[in-house]
C-alpha cells in the first residue's frame, strides 16, 4: 500500500475495519505538531457605521412645500434639502415691518413736537428773564422814591413782589423746559428699546423664514430623507441624515470574558465578503450590554480603516480578527474534526505505523487555520485530525497502512 503525506499532513482515503480485536482504521487524516509563531486574536463580528454624521432637524412646525434631494444624493454643504410653506411668517413678517414703519413716523412726530416745545420754552424763559429785569428796575425806583418819602410803602412792597413773582415764573420757565428735556431724553431710550426689539422681531422672522429653506450643513452622503412634498412636520423633528462616506468606523461586539485582552490600538482585520481590510482599534465601551436574542454580555469596541475600502457599505455586517497578542515558537496543529470529536481534551498519537494511541492534551488559541498546543504533545509528533466518533471510547485503534 501507498501512503502520501504532504506538507506535515497525510491524508489517507482507507475504510475502518475491526481486525484481531482492534479498532481498524483504513481512512483516515493526520498531521505533524510544528513550532510556528502564532497570532493570539479575538474573533467578533461586527458592522459598518457612521463615525460623524450630521442630522438635519425641522426649524419649526409646518407643511413641506418641496424636497430638493432624495436618499442616496451627494449633496455639499448649504445645499437645499427641503422647502417649508412660510406663508404665515411671510404675513407676520409684513405685520411686523408696518409696525416698525409706524413706530419709526410716530418717532419723528414726536421729535418735530419736541423741537416746538423747547422753542417755545427757551421764549417763555427770555420772556420771564425780561419780566425780571423790569421788576428790578422798578424795584429800584420805588425804593429811592420811597426813601424821598414820595412812594408808601405799600407801593414798596408791591415792587418787591413783583420782583418775586417774576424771579418764580423765570424758574418755572426753566424747569418746565428741564422737565420736557428729560422726558424726551427718557422717551429717547425707550423708542430706542422699542425699536430694537421690533427690528430684531424682523430679523428673526427673515431668518425663520430663510431657515424654512432647510440646508445641509456639511458635504456627504443623505443616508435617511424622513419627509415628502405635503407632511406637516414639528419643530425638531429629523429631517434628514447627511454623512460623510468615507468618515466610516467598524463597530464590534467582542464577548465579555475577553474584553480584557482588548487594548486601544490593537491592530484588527476586518473582512467584508471576500475582502480582508486592515485597521486598528481606537475605542472599547465602559459598559457591557446584552442583546434580547442573546444572554451573553458584550462589550462595545470601534476599528478604523488604515484605508476605505471600497465595498463598504453602512450598516453591512463583517467578520473581525483583534490581534491581542503573538506567541513565538507555539507548538501547533491545524485545525479539524479531531477537535470536536476529542472534546479538545483528547487525541490519538500515532505511536508506530500500525497503530495510534489515545493521549490527554490541551489546546490554546487559534489564529483560524491552526491551533496552540498547551500541553500533552511534543513537536514531531503526528496525530489522527479526522473525527473519533467511532473509536472515541478505545485507548488504541489499529492503522491499516
Amino acid at each position: 500500500m501507498c501512503v502520501v503525506a504532504l506538507a506535515g499532513v497525510g491524508i489517507f482515503f482507507l475504510a475502518p475495519k475491526k481486525s484481531a480485536g482492534l479498532y481498524r482504521l483504513k481512512t483516515w487524516n493526520e498531521a505533524e505538531v510544528t513550532s510556528r509563531t502564532i497570532a493570539n486574536t479575538v474573533s467578533a463580528t461586527g458592522v459598518i457605521e457612521l463615525k460623524n454624521k450630521e442630522t438635519i432637524l425641522s426649524p419649526q412646525t409646518a407643511r413641506v412645500s418641496a424636497v430638493y434631494a432624495a436618499e442616496g444624493d451627494m449633496v455639499r454643504k448649504g445645499q437645499a434639502i427641503a422647502q417649508l410653506v412660510t406663508d404665515d411668517l411671510e404675513w407676520e413678517l409684513v405685520k411686523s415691518q408696518a409696525a416698525y414703519d409706524e413706530a419709526l413716523r410716530s418717532a419723528k412726530k414726536d421729535d418735530t413736537s419736541y423741537e416746538f416745545s423747547i422753542r417755545q420754552q427757551d421764549i417763555s424763559i427770555k420772556t420771564a428773564e425780561r419780566n425780571l429785569a423790569n421788576a428790578k428796575d422798578n424795584l429800584e425806583q420805588t425804593q429811592g422814591l420811597f426813601e424821598r418819602n414820595i412812594a408808601s410803602s405799600s407801593e414798596l412792597s408791591s415792587a418787591k413782589n413783583a420782583v418775586a413773582d417774576a424771579s418764580d415764573s423765570l424758574e418755572l420757565a426753566k424747569l418746565n423746559r428741564e422737565q420736557t428735556v428729560t422726558q424726551y431724553e427718557l422717551a429717547l431710550t425707550n423708542r430706542a428699546t422699542d425699536l430694537a426689539q421690533k427690528m430684531k422681531t424682523i430679523e428673526d422672522l427673515k431668518q425663520s423664514i430663510a431657515d424654512c429653506t432647510i440646508r445641509s450643513g456639511t458635504n456627504g452622503k443623505v443616508y435617511s430623507l424622513a419627509v415628502a412634498v405635503g407632511d406637516r412636520v414639528n419643530s425638531y423633528a429629523t429631517v434628514a441624515v447627511v454623512a460623510d462616506p468615507s468618515d466610516i468606523q467598524v463597530g464590534i461586539d467582542v464577548a465579555e470574558n475577553r474584553i480584557g485582552e482588548v487594548k486601544a490600538g490593537n491592530p484588527v482585520t476586518v473582512t467584508i465578503g471576500d475582502t480582508a481590510v486592515k485597521g486598528s482599534v481606537t475605542n472599547i465601551a465602559s459598559s457591557a450590554t446584552t442583546s434580547s436574542s442573546s444572554s451573553a454580555s458584550t462589550v462595545r469596541v470601534t476599528a478604523d480603516f488604515s484605508a476605505v475600502p471600497p465595498n463598504a457599505i453602512v450598516g453591512g455586517s463583517v467578520s473581525t480578527e483583534i490581534q491581542v497578542g503573538i506567541i513565538e515558537n507555539a507548538l501547533v496543529l491545524p485545525r479539524g474534526p479531531y477537535l470536536s470529536s476529542g472534546n479538545y481534551s483528547n487525541v490519538y498519537v500515532i505511536s508506530d505505523n500500525a497503530s495510534a494511541e489515545k493521549r490527554a492534551a490541551s489546546f490554546g488559541i487559534s489564529d483560524g487555520t491552526v491551533i496552540q498546543v498547551v500541553s500533552g504533545l511534543e513537536e514531531g509528533e503526528r496525530i489522527i485530525t479526522s473525527a473519533y466518533q467511532e473509536f472515541i471510547h478505545l485507548p488504541t485503534v489499529s492503522l491499516a497502512r
